[in-house]
Parts: structure tokens; sequence; C-alpha cells
């Protein structure tokens, strides 16, 4: 077998990936939200679309290092990522309920596993003030190994969840050669098994960040409400050095109405917190989801998010939302579609969405 066997060990759940941190899509300057158009960010290079792609019903049948260099692919066939290689026509569709699609014998799997071989050759070229390269794998399944340029750069599992490797090392100027080996069991299915169709692949998006050096690595966000204001306390951390930040809260018009910058804390996650007082704030509930614009700004970086203003706390065993006592109505929901399998877009999004609001979905 030409990878060790990761994929049966509790001890490794991630190899050479970054440290967990919030969601968030940077750019050089503001903008916007960067929510369903977030490809536009001039940090970002997509890596979807046309991969080269091998089927293999055992990883043992894999015999071959693909992922090295000058390795000739013209025998791979074509898919499309992110997709699922069950809907192109490899391996087969499984349901089950209450019984583990594979035999029980954790963390092992069986030993005929399968597995699909990816390939994608890329041309990048290193921007001159955002030098560090993030690779993101947003979803997955079941776990995979990577290789840039005939380098190994690690494994993930966790499959709806999002991987982030540093490859600023192995890429160079010009076309690169991403590798992937992606297989369909590991031991994360046996706590991933759900009341669901199985697919298997990358199903989710694959794209490069560049940052600066110094960067706000991670924050964290909350609001409460205090004698007709709202007090916005953001908690943040650094990759490299700390660097001066600046943090604007806009109205949904896109006015400022608040701004502070982050100073040094001496909270034993969060580095660096800020606190930002707003004046009769608009408040955010169901009826009226009112959102609000906040932009952290260092020197070479942007990261725009939106917030909303709302205090949430259980009282008695009862939910309140803003004072005001709710209950909560759901169903049951995976990512899934008839014809994409678990690749699902923004307007599926939003079709599942309105089909619950108008309860069509209960039906």
């Amino acid at each position: 077998m030409i990878v060790p066997r990761h994929y049966e060990n509790l001890k490794i759940v991630h190899e050479n990936t970054m440290p967990r941190r919030a969601y968030y899509m940077p750019a050089s300057h503001d903008m916007g939200p960067l929510v369903e158009d977030r490809f536009s960010s001039d940090r970002v290079t997509g890596l979807n679309g046309t991969w080269q792609f091998q089927y293999f019903k055992s990883i043992y049948d894999l015999q071959e290092k693909f992922y090295e260099q000058g390795y000739d692919g013209s025998k791979f066939n074509q898919v499309e990522v992110p997709g699922v290689w069950q809907k192109d026509g490899y391996d087969s569709h499984q349901y089950t309920n209450v019984r583990y699609p594979i035999p029980l014998d954790p963390p092992y799997v069986p030993q005929e596993n399968p597995c699909g071989a990816y390939i994608k050759k890329f041309t990048y070229q290193r921007p001159e003030k955002a030098s560090k390269a993030y690779l993101n794998f947003e979803g997955v399944d079941s776990c995979f190994y990577i290789w840039v340029n005939g380098t190994y750069v690690g494994y993930s599992q966790v499959s709806h969840a999002t991987s982030e490797f540093d490859v600023t090392e192995v890429l160079e100027d010009g076309e690169n050669t991403l590798a992937v080996l992606v297989l369909k069991w590991c031991d994360g299915t046996y706590l991933e098994d759900q009341d669901k169709f199985r697919m298997s692949g990358i199903f989710r998006d694959v794209y490069l960040l560049n940052r600066p050096e110094h960067v706000i690595y991670d924050y964290f966000t909350t609001t409460e409400l205090r004698e007709g204001q709202a007090v916005i306390t953001v908690k943040a951390r650094y990759q490299g050095q700390a660097v001066p930040a600046k943090l604007t809260l806009c109205d949904a018009e896109h006015k400022a109405v608040a701004s502070q910058i982050l100073k040094e804390d001496a909270d034993t996650e969060y580095t660096h917190k800020a606190v930002i007082m707003v004046k009769e704030p608009k408040l955010w509930n169901p009826e009226q989801p009112y959102l609000y614009t906040l932009i952290l700004e260092t020197e070479e970086e942007v990261i725009t998010d939106r917030i909303g203003i709302r205090e949430i706390c259980v009282k008695d065993a009862v939910l309140y939302v803003n004072g005001t006592a709710i209950k909560l109505k759901g169903v049951n929901r995976h990512d899934s579609d008839p014809v994409t399998g678990f690749v699902i877009g923004p307007e599926q999004m939003k079709k599942d969405l309105q089909m619950m609001c108008s309860g069509q979905a209960f039906l």
C-alpha cells in the first residue's frame, strides 16, 4: 500500500493541518461580506472545476505513485469537483438507517476500501504582499491524503469540516500539480454514521488563500444588551506577530456607526480584544433579521463579517431572544440533492429553507 494507514489510527485525525479558526474570506481591501460571491476576493484562487480522476475498488489496487512529479495521468478520466463519485458512475449508492454501513469492528474498516485518485494542475503566482498560501478543502468524504508537486502535504478526516494546509513552501510560480487520494471508509465513519445516503469524494469547494505573514487568524464575537445600547465584544488571536488592527461597525446601509482598535488582553486563548458600544441598536430577530457589517482591517488585509445584535438566554427552562420567549421548530436536514448528492449550492440551500419555512418539508 502506498500510504500509511492513518485511516484506522485513532491517534491521527489530522496531519499537518492548520489550527481550527472562524470562517472568513480575506481580501486585500474591503470587498464586502463576500457571502455568495466569495471567490471574487483578490486573495482567493479557486480550484474547482475539471480534475483527472481514477477510481479503485480497493486501496490495494492502487499500485502507482500517481502523486509524483511527471506522472502520466493520461489514463485517468475526468470528473467535476465538487462532486461525489457515485454520481459519476463509480461505486454504488448505499443507504442504511440504524445499521452501520460497514461491519462493526472499530477502528478497523473493510480491507477492500474503495478509493479515488484525483489530480489537478493549476497556475499560481505568489502575490508580493501576501506571501503565505493556504490550501482549503471544505468537505471530503471520508478521509484524504494530499501532495503538491510530488511533496506530501498532509492528511485529514471529519468529512463535513474544513481542512486547511500551509502549502507556502511547496508551491511554485507557474504550473503546479495537486494530487489527492480519497478513501471511502475510515475510523471516523463510525462517528459519522447517520440516517442518510452514503457518498464519497471531494464534495465541497477547494481553494487557495493568499495571506500576509502576520494576520488576524481567529476571532470570536459576542453581543449583549445594556440599558438601551449594545455591547459588541470581539476577541482575536494572530498568526505570526500581532499587527495594528482597526475594527469598524457599519449599519445595513454601510454607514460607519462605531469603531475601535484591538488591544492586548489576558485571555488564555485569545490575545487581543475590542469592545464596541452601539447606541439605540437595531436588533436582529427572525422576522426582521437586521445585520451590521464588521470590518477587521490591518495594513495588508481586510476581513469583513456580518453581525446580528441579539441576546439569547435560558431562564426557568424557557428560551429567550431579546427578552421574548420563543419555541424552536425544525427538521433533520442533510446536504443532499437527488441529482448532485452532497454537492449543494446557494440556490439549493435557499430552496430547502423556503420549503421548510412554508411547511412543505413537513408534509
